[in-house]
């Protein structure tokens, strides 16, 4: 996929990232958005987004125009460094260290960027071991001799002192007592710093808790909380990060620097919202509400749309960040919130949430079309199917959209009529690489999309124990509505486990990884709850899970009575409906429909229609067409015909796996008002049995006016190719 790909307004001249940064792509000087108080920048979406690609692009784009640095927190390089002397090393502290030499290789205007202050607490941190040789020691402080760039006010310091500096900290230490080392280290570091040196370390390190102005006394407390673990090493990590902001924010204070250097310097930190990520993020937005800005412009990701649950801030009234959708134009706008207790603010006042775009219908044609053969001869209705395929399953997720349009490059569907959604995810994705250069064998685009959606991405608090078969449980939840629903399958899927997950712990795994809610169907995503649905029918042979669930969701809705009320369904009878269309067909559906026809409110006769009808159909031939327009023999009384004709024609505009045939809206319409008819009818029998005042002649007047209404709503929501029952699944694609 083009890495640019629906990023063109975020990208612009003009746009959102040249405007925080203060420089365009192209190297022309742009007037800030905010300053000098900045908020995070907070990327969301869920899996698929293209929140990562993002990231590569405005590194790409702008790297070259200002200092640049980025970081997958995902990856594990920094951890596994920091294993190997966890005395003198953390994660957080080898990912300052990688920060800090992107900003040293810059050699764009200005130069590189040098960070004395980052090199001192890093040099104390490392040095602070006191299980370690003296040695080891010297050896982990040089390791950060690379942070030092030539000519900067650090003279004298490891390269061209007249004293070798570590050799003299290797001739001091006779005994590895961490305070005798760290109490030289720092002494020498002071002896051959010069004046502007030691100004700016008694700036920052004057500043630590407990230092008490001190500079030296600092340092020493930033290197005993460091061995001190927990949360006293999260005060000496934070307070690190805060050094390297100072550094950067000096480098564009200094003569040299208002002189030489435009814009923002940029820190982009892909997959924030884990543990490493919340660990970089969190300092800054807690100094900066305290009043210590700096000029460092970060953009981090996260999967949830409200940033994460680390923004929120327990006592305080709820609130959301600032939010900016690119689809609604223009610019964003943030301003930090007045009022509150600084040392007690929701960390949220400084972040501005920007929501990544989903792909327009045409930006999803263009894709499609980019990646697809035109071959000669294939009919230009197949060509229509595709996309409206693609549409329907991908809500426009940049990923979903080029695997699909990869899968169906070649298809040619000879026989537009049998073609569905089912079809366009059994195509195959060729042999080639994701974004991240990983090898993609020749595989079903659902396969492929479910490894890279859901197999990659598993959820932060996923217990190790449950990843083995994470996929599972979700294939199996993939038919179910309310929690009530999921967690009935829950107990029968895990009842063998010794450790089980709930479907309530289950639900907030997956908000935690970005997938939308739907309170209509637990997984909220239409094109993963599709993926999901054709791996469980695939799960055994002839469906057979498919089958078993199903039955078990019925059995279990039996069991309740089928007066027994629902929220979703309106009745226990109706959800057992439901699982019963998706399994075993029509029939007694339409049974069931017909028999409570006259028994129930016509409202919510109707409710139960649509709630039934959004049943999956899936591994059997489709004559839903032919049965709503009457082409298809029905045993039973003509009231029977009418309702299966209605049931099959909302199927259809419910369970839309395909583009919507002409003659579905007049099917709608028709039943429904011959139904009305025969209310109408029934009115009036009542009316010569009961006089105009009685309750059943009120009540099927009522009923025939409301199907009237319905015919014509129904009718039109579908010539207008919109669900007849709208639910967040389908609120970004229109369900065409």
């Amino acid at each position: 996929m083009p890495d640019e790909l629906g990023f063109d307004e975020l990208l612009a001249d003009g746009g959102p990232v040249a405007r925080l940064l203060g420089k365009s792509a192209t190297g022309r000087r742009k007037e800030a958005l905010f300053g000098p108080d900045l908020p995070v920048v907070l990327l969301v979406g869920g899996p698929g987004m293209g929140k990562g690609r993002f990231l590569r692009c405005v590194r790409r784009h702008f790297g070259p125009r200002v200092p640049t640095a980025y970081v997958d927190c995902a990856r594990t390089e920094c951890r596994e460094l920091a294993e190997q002397r966890p005395g003198s090393r953390s994660e957080v502290t080898e990912v300052l260290r990688a920060i800090a030499l992107q900003y040293g290789d810059w050699d764009g205007d200005g130069g590189a960027i040098p960070v004395p202050r980052l090199y001192a607490g890093l040099t104390a941190a490392a040095g602070s071991d006191g299980l370690a040789g003296a040695a080891t020691l010297v050896d982990e402080v040089r390791r950060f001799d690379e942070l030092l760039p030539p000519r900067s006010f650090w003279r004298g310091v490891l390269r061209g002192a007249a004293q070798n500096y570590l050799g003299h900290l290797a001739g001091l230490i006779s005994d590895p007592l961490v305070g005798p080392f760290v109490n030289a280290l720092i002494e020498a570091l002071f002896a051959r710093t010069s004046a502007e040196g030691r100004a700016a370390l008694s700036e920052t390190y004057g500043d630590y808790p407990g230092a008490g102005g001190q500079p030296r006394a600092g340092l020493r407390g930033l290197a005993a909380d460091f061995q001190q673990g927990a949360e006293a090493r999260r005060v000496a990590e934070s307070f690190l990060l805060r050094a390297l902001r100072q550094d950067v924010d000096a480098a564009y204070r200094s003569v040299h620097g208002r002189l030489s250097r435009v814009g923002r310097p940029a820190l982009l930190l892909d997959h924030a919202d884990n543990p490493l990520g919340r660990k970089l993020v969190k300092p800054t937005l807690e100094d900066r509400e305290l009043g210590r800005h700096d000029r460092l412009m970060i953009f981090a990701t996260a999967r949830r749309e409200d940033g994460g649950r680390f923004l929120r801030h327990a006592g305080t009234t709820p609130a959301a960040p600032a939010v900016w959708d690119p689809a609604l134009g223009g610019l964003p706008v943030w301003d930090r919130p007045v009022a509150g207790v600084p040392d007690h603010a929701p960390l949220w006042r400084g972040v501005l949430l920007i929501r990544m775009p989903r792909l327009t219908r045409e930006q999803q044609k263009a894709e499609t079309g980019r990646l697809r053969t035109r071959q000669e001869g294939v009919a230009n209705t197949a060509r229509l199917r595709i996309d409206s395929g693609v549409h329907r399953l991908s809500a426009g997720r940049p990923l979903f959209v080029t695997r699909l349009g990869q899968a169906t490059a070649s298809l040619t569907f000879d026989e537009p009529a049998t073609y569905t959604d089912w079809a366009l995810l059994d195509a195959r994705v060729p042999a080639a690489e994701d974004d991240e250069g990983r090898p993609v064998a020749d595989r079903p685009v659902a396969d492929v999309l479910l490894e890279e959606l859901v197999v990659r991405q598993y959820p932060e608090e996923l217990p190790p124990e449950h990843r083995g078969h994470w996929l599972d449980l979700l294939s199996h939840l993939s038919i179910a509505h309310d929690a009530e629903c999921a967690q009935t399958l829950m107990r029968a899927v895990q009842d063998d486990r010794d450790e089980r997950l709930s479907a309530y712990r289950i639900a907030e795994l997956l908000e935690d990884s970005g997938w939308p809610h739907c309170p209509r169907h637990f997984i909220g995503d239409l094109g993963l709850r599709r993926l999901l649905m054709r791996r469980l029918h695939r799960m055994r042979a002839a469906g057979a899970a498919w089958h078993t669930d199903h039955a078990l969701l019925q059995g279990h809705y039996r069991d309740l009575g089928d007066h027994h009320p629902d929220d979703l369904f309106v009745t226990a009878a109706a959800h057992r409906m439901h699982h019963l269309l998706a399994s075993d067909g029509a029939h007694l559906v339409t049974r069931y429909l017909t028999d409570t026809f006259l028994a129930r409110p016509t409202r919510e006769w109707c409710e139960e229609l649509l709630a039934i009808a959004d049943a999956p159909l899936i591994g059997v031939p489709d004559d839903r067409l032919a049965h709503a327009l009457g082409e298809t023999q029905v045993r039973g009384d003509s009231r029977r015909r009418k309702v299966d004709r209605l049931l099959h024609a909302a199927w259809l505009s419910e369970e839309r796996t395909r583009p919507l045939d002409e003659t579905v809206p007049g099917a709608l319409r028709g039943p429904l008002r011959e139904l009305s008819e025969e209310l109408a009818r029934v009115a009036d029998e009542a009316v010569r049995d009961q006089g105009p005042e009685g309750p059943d002649a009120a009540r099927a007047a009522d009923g025939a006016a409301l199907l009237v209404h319905m015919a014509r709503d129904w009718g039109d929501r579908a010539d207008d190719r919109q669900p007849l029952k709208r639910c967040r699944c389908t609120e970004h694609i229109g369900f065409g």
